[in-house]
């Protein structure tokens, strides 16, 4: 037993208390085989002996032996040893044989440990949670069981359930050093926790090797490199008992749910593994008729009982959100695996060759959990947001294991989730996201369908992003793939050219822009038909283009004609409709009614909050164009705490050398020009123009506006110093 017993002190101050003053409950330690239930009760055991209070330690691991143990026990108490014979020859109830002289002689200890099948606690038929069987509520002494069923119907109302999970890295990090204080820096030590997932058992075995004369490894930051090498070398058994080895002592609590009848736990599990280890997974997500795959004869009937046992035997555990309630949980909630029992459960699985499949069932749950979603509703962000750890755990650890079909289907839902992420403004995660799901699904044809839609979109991030020389190669790429395997009219072809011609426009090139939007309207119209969305959002850049060459007046019929159609089909929450509705308030203001265009962007803007978040790039796109309109109306000192207020955001969400972040930072020094500081004016500009030659290339557009605004402030000034 370690010295000291860290991160649970809480859970050991009210254990210790009820020492000398039982509550009337039975207390039950329960969690993952690993966690240190057994050494929280010893702990306790340590200070009830120094109290000078009697101790009884009995193992729980079958009936036979714990009804042998107890027997004995009440003998020694002082039961009629013709009762304690009747009981061993099963006609007499040996609970009551024991509770009467427990009853009779207070002031005691008594631990059940390693009760893991609750079935071995069953007395006559009485469950564990009837209360009147071994496990029972007295004020007597103090009744603690060790147990990985944290299922807390399985132990009823007499009993309290104390959960003994994951120590956090730092309490981890306290272990190591105490086994090992040579070995590293306190940080050092930390790093080693997190990568263990604060199991306690595996913090001592590394401990251990640390400290031992003949170490593998020495350091705390060697350890954790040989990890990620020797991970099953390192955690091997090593002539301990097989409780107590990582790398099987889960393996014991599969087998007593197969021996009780739910061999399907084993099968789910081995799909739950193959998601990101100590994070939620959303309950909703899991799918029975996918997961009913792995349950053999039980098939999709079999889930639900498996995944309690699972819950039951800790090898999966409830999260509860801030503030949410278990019955909540139970309702809909989370449940997460621990990365160890992941990792080990993992290998195991490679070595049976079992992996593959297995791994192939987990894309399908994520897939059947995601499919549904509609990547362009607000609504639904908080779900990919929710399943996006374990695409990545399953691009990178699982992707490798499977055939093409199952890593087609991961492609297809890394793609969804990257458009999802664009959608929703989170522009350099998606393009992370593309590029990550593309080099991990690489093995696919390069003209499969799922292969090129990715390009596609780590294009449509470039774009976002204002990398538009990035954008528009991928982009013409993805076309020539799109048009030699789908044809010239597949609406997927004609998304990509719409999104050509928008990243010409984004260059530059105007005209050219327009004339490519206006081929790709003609045969929108032809093949989706004048109302389809694709076929709006055309529309919306030819009035956008032709607002650019100077005919606001035309813009704004082409907009508002478009508005009506927009609320029409797609409804007047939709984001495309609140982009239009932007733009008009945009033309509004560069016809010169900036009374009206203000009032047209502060109804846009409360409607972009409310739908899209505060941080959402559309929304900081018409606080910024608000802020503009401001300015216009002649408040210059309004309009620049408004444009200092969005910059950061811009700067967080976009970066700081995105073309929208750099067109604030223009407006600031036209702002603080127009209020008269030329001098700070000229530095600000100085440095925008700087960054957007970088950025953007000095022949872009609003490189050139810059340049010519800095000239025009430098004659400017010079001119008055000559005056």
């Amino acid at each position: 037993m370690p010295e000291q017993v860290r991160g649970r002190d809480l859970l050991l101050a009210r254990l210790e208390a009820l020492i000398q003053e039982p509550d009337g409950r039975a207390h039950v330690l329960a969690g993952l085989g690993g966690t240190g239930k057994s050494t929280v009760a010893l702990r306790v055991v340590e200070v009830a002996v120094g109290l000078g209070r009697r101790v009884w330690w009995v193992p729980g691991v079958d009936a036979s032996s714990l009804t042998s143990a107890l027997l004995g026990l009440a003998q020694v108490l002082g039961a009629d040893t013709a009762q304690v014979e009747a009981a061993r020859a099963g006609r007499v109830d040996p609970c009551d044989v024991l509770w009467p002289v427990l009853e009779a002689d207070p002031g005691w200890v008594l631990v059940i440990d390693n009760a893991d099948d609750v079935r071995a606690l069953a007395v006559g038929g009485r469950p564990v949670r009837d209360g009147n069987g071994w496990v029972r509520s007295t004020r007597a002494g103090l009744v603690m069981v060790t147990t990985r069923d944290a299922y807390s119907r399985n132990w009823g109302r007499g009993a309290e359930l104390h959960s003994v999970g994951w120590l956090s890295d730092a309490d981890g990090a306290r272990v190591l050093l105490d086994l090992a204080p040579e070995a590293g820096t306190p940080a050092e030590a930390e790093g080693l926790s997190a990568r263990l997932g604060g199991l306690a058992l595996a913090l001592h075995h590394a401990g251990s090797q640390l400290a031992s004369p003949f170490p593998q490894e020495r350091t705390f930051t060697g350890y954790l490199r040989a990890l990620e090498t020797g991970f099953p070398a390192l955690l091997a058994p090593g002539g301990l008992d097989d409780r107590e080895v990582v790398t099987s002592t889960w393996e014991l609590s599969l087998d007593q749910l197969a021996d009780a009848g739910v061999e399907q736990a084993r099968g789910l599990l081995g799909v739950l593994v193959w998601l990101a280890g100590a994070v939620p997974i959303p309950v909703a997500g899991l799918d029975h008729q996918v997961l009913g795959q792995v349950c053999g004869e039980h098939g999709t009937a079999g889930v639900g009982a498996g995944l309690e046992a699972l819950l039951s035997a800790g090898l999966i555990e409830n999260h509860l959100t801030p503030g949410e309630t278990p019955a909540g949980q139970a309702a809909g909630g989370w449940v997460m695996v621990h990365p160890l029992v992941a990792e080990t459960t993992r290998h195991r699985m490679k070595i049976s060759g079992r992996a593959g499949a297995a791994a192939a069932v987990a894309v399908e749950l994520l897939a059947a959990a995601t499919d549904e979603l509609d990547m362009e509703r607000p609504q639904d962000w908080p779900v990919w947001t929710a399943w996006m750890p374990h695409l990545d755990e399953l691009l990178i650890h699982a992707s490798p294991l499977m055939d093409d079909s199952a890593l087609a289907t991961l492609a297809t839902s890394s793609r969804n989730a990257v458009a999802a992420l664009t959608w929703a403004g989170s522009y350099p995660a998606a393009l992370e996201l593309a590029k990550a799901g593309e080099r991990h699904t690489q093995r696919l044809d390069q003209d499969h369908i799922a292969a090129f839609d990715l390009r596609y979109w780590q294009a449509a991030a470039h774009r976002f992003l204002g990398n538009v020389a990035e954008a528009e190669p991928l982009f013409r790429e993805v076309h020539q793939v799109q048009e030699r395997v789908l044809g010239s009219d597949h609406p997927d072809t004609l998304t990509t050219r719409h999104d050509i011609a928008r990243a010409v426009a984004e260059r530059g090139d105007t005209a050219e822009a327009e004339r490519l939007y206006r081929e790709v309207l003609q045969v929108r119209e032809r093949v989706l038909g004048s109302d389809h969305p694709n076929t709006l959002s055309t529309r919306h850049e030819i009035a956008r283009m032709v607002a650019r060459r100077g005919d606001t007046a035309e813009s704004e019929r082409l907009h508002r004609e478009l508005l009506q159609v927009r609320e029409r089909v797609l409804g007047s929450d939709h984001p495309d409709t609140l982009t239009t509705r932007h733009d008009i308030a945009r033309v509004v203001a560069e016809r010169g009614d900036m009374a009206e265009a203000e009032r047209l962007f502060r109804g846009v803007l409360q409607a972009r909050e409310r739908v899209l978040g505060s941080d959402h790039p559309h929304t900081l796109n018409t606080r910024h164009d608000f802020a503009w309109v401001v300015a216009k109306r002649g408040n210059l000192t309004e309009a620049e705490r408004l444009y200092r207020e969005v910059l950061p955001a811009k700067e967080r969400v976009l970066g700081s050398d995105h073309p929208n972040t750099l067109n604030t930072r223009n407006d600031i020094a036209w702002v603080v020009a127009e209020r008269g500081d030329t001098a700070e004016a000229e530095r600000l500009y100085r440095e925008v123009l700087q960054a957007r030659e970088r950025v953007l290339g000095s022949d872009h557009t609003s490189t050139q506006i810059t340049a010519r605004a800095l000239r025009n402030l430098t004659m400017l000034t010079d001119d008055n110093r000559d005056g």
